[in-house]
């Protein structure tokens, strides 16, 4: 796609709806997508964002494609004003933390001193800041914004001011170095430095009549590819991520190959890529680490909202993977991301220090994933209004994986015996199952300051046997059926055979949009959410509460108007050893299932 012209709205995009009437999905029903206009600056030119006809009981149509043009800020540079700006970078946050956007610059407008009085009535000079005013970027997110919140600038040769930074001279063609060294009198310069030149370090292409099969990539260091955050980008599916078919590690149309026993570290892109057709692949015993972007991300493709074509990474398992500081230029990042992907296992892998979710999933193609036995913590350091695992599920897609048949229904993912710690601001909770997210069977976690979520018209999802220590999703709560109203019936949410150790305000479930004669309704709340023989721990003298809008009944109100049978209640808060032990025998039983 072309780019579009950052100080103009690029005009109106063409929609495509395809209608669904096999299951019920709520407030995104229909499969729809913008293709041109607004969405010109992706790459293809299209994007959900871009529709007239998406996301319409939250958001405004042809909204979302759009970025800052330009920014004032030159206050608030030490080493400003600059010999010459063309060409420096912009890095800045998306409001809310969603995403970080990279703008190149193409001009600086030198601000006009405006007069004004002091105080004393004498006259002096204000000067506003300059403005730099982009002509690149903007592309790197799916859902936009027309601000952006903290940011900082890149290659300038004024800011060359602190150990390990650089700026090469385009017109001069030299590179100056602030070298780390502690005795560089006597040690001398750096007798190398390496710059990297590819995007991909190794390819394989095959396509899916005739593919490339059984590859072996073991025991190899990958190190320096270089940045690509202002390539193109496109948007994959209904999520909120862009996102480029490139990595150190490139595949696409494969058969069994097998990624084993590397190092991925010090990488300014995506460590591994899986681009469209890949079957069986399997990544396992890597360590990946310092990298510009992901650790591994996994791109399918339909035709409209079809996948029955089967052109899709399927099969793919990634396991006992060590994976940390990723997400160096891209907050928008994880250690494991897919879309348009289904069947894959995420296992016994041990991810932490993350801008973001360590693992994401932006869409519900498919399903039939399997997640389990993995540790996560400390993710979302970064960034706000998200979870250590994270889902979208805005766009229907057939395919015949759940039973043969063709619908849009997906097969069920199992996410069990997993260790999350939802620590820094992973608000979300361990699981963040946002808008529209479905079909998710969690069971046998130990999730810490995480709960059960749902919210824009999620449904069919179920917590069970599982322990909830201290949980929060975005307020202090067991499970949240937030910003929705309840699913119809066939559609419901549960909550069921869970331990939870409640906050102290005592609040075992929150249904925010419910008034109180929606929570006395006794068939609604039975059609639409399932809770039951559930342990909670309270304070002594504490009652668990179930909280509506501006509403909230005790939980044994709740259970007299027929709910949640068989959820009792333990006063006083377990000491932290015996949550450890409660977590110890979930994790290590036997059944990995059930």
């Amino acid at each position: 796609g072309k780019v579009c012209n950052p100080n103009e709205f690029c005009g109106p995009s063409k929609t495509q709806t395809i209608s669904v009437t096999d299951a019920w999905h709520g407030m995104y029903q229909n499969y729809t997508m913008g293709f041109g206009g607004a969405c010109d600056r992706y790459d293809p030119p299209q994007s959900p964002w871009c529709s007239d006809s998406f996301y319409l009981l939250r958001q405004l149509p042809e909204m979302h494609a759009r970025s800052p043009s330009s920014i004032k800020g030159s206050q608030h540079l030490p080493n400003y004003p600059y010999k010459n700006a063309t060409g420096a970078e912009i890095h800045t946050w998306r409001v809310g933390h969603w995403y970080s956007w990279m703008f190149e610059v193409g001009e600086v407008r030198k601000a006009k001193s405006e007069p004004n009085s002091d105080s004393a009535g004498g006259a002096q000079t204000h000067s506003q800041p300059d403005e730099f005013v982009f002509s690149k970027g903007g592309h790197q997110g799916g859902e936009g914004a027309d601000v952006g919140w903290e940011w900082w600038i890149d290659n300038v040769f004024e800011e060359l001011d602190a150990p390990n930074e650089f700026f090469f001279d385009e017109v001069q063609k030299l590179l100056y170095l602030y070298y780390n060294g502690t005795n560089v009198e006597e040690e001398g310069p750096p007798s190398s430095v390496v710059v990297p030149s590819h995007a991909s370090l190794i390819e394989i292409r095959g396509n899916q009549s005739h593919p490339v099969e059984n590859i072996k990539i073991e025991g190899v260091g990958f190190t320096a590819s270089r940045p690509t955050y202002m390539e193109p980008h496109g948007i994959p599916s209904g999520g909120d991520w862009a996102l480029q078919r490139v990595g150190a590690v490139l595949l696409e149309g494969t058969r069994n190959v097998s990624i084993s026993g590397n190092e991925f570290k010090r990488l300014d892109a995506t460590a591994v890529f899986l681009s469209g057709f890949n079957r069986d692949t399997k990544i396992t015993h890597n360590d990946f680490a310092w990298l510009g972007m992901n650790g591994v991300a996994l791109w399918g493709r339909t035709e409209g909202n079809d996948g029955r074509g089967g052109d899709q990474p399927r099969g793919v398992t990634f396991a006992d993977n060590f994976c940390y500081e990723v997400g160096m230029f891209q907050k928008q990042s994880s250690c494991y991301f897919q879309a348009v992907s289904a069947q894959n296992r995420i296992l016994r892998n041990i991810a932490f220090n993350l801008p973001r979710a360590a693992v994401n999933f932006n869409d519900g193609f498919g399903g039939g994933c399997e997640m389990g036995e993995n540790l996560l913590f400390n993710t979302c350091r970064e960034s706000s209004d998200h979870g250590a695992f994270n889902s979208w599920d805005r766009l229907p897609y057939v395919t015949t994986i759940r039973n043969g048949s063709a619908s849009t229904v997906p097969a069920w993912n199992n996410m069990h015996h997993n260790y999350i710690v939802a620590n820094y601001a992973a608000d979300g909770g361990c699981f963040d199952h946002d808008d529209g997210s479905a079909y998710y069977d969690m069971n046998h976690n130990f999730c810490v300051y995480g709960g059960h979520k749902s919210d824009f018209d999620g449904h069919s999802k179920v917590s069970r046997n599982s322990i909830h220590a201290y949980p929060v999703v975005y307020n202090a709560t067991c499970a949240s059926v937030g910003t929705q109203k309840l699913p119809p019936r066939g559609y419901a949410e549960k909550y069921q055979g869970n331990r939870c150790i409640l906050k102290p305000n005592n609040v075992y479930l929150e249904f925010n949009d419910m008034n109180v004669t929606e929570l006395n309704d006794f068939n609604k709340m039975e059609a639409g959410f399932n809770g039951g023989n559930n342990t909670l721990y309270v304070a002594k003298g504490q009652v668990p509460i179930v909280k509506g809008n501006k509403t909230s009944l005790t939980l044994q109100q709740f259970q007299d108007l027929g709910h949640d049978k068989g959820t009792k209640v333990v006063e006083g808060i377990p000491p932290p050893k015996d949550i450890i032990e409660f977590a110890l025998k979930m994790l290590t039983s036997a059944s990995a299932t059930a």
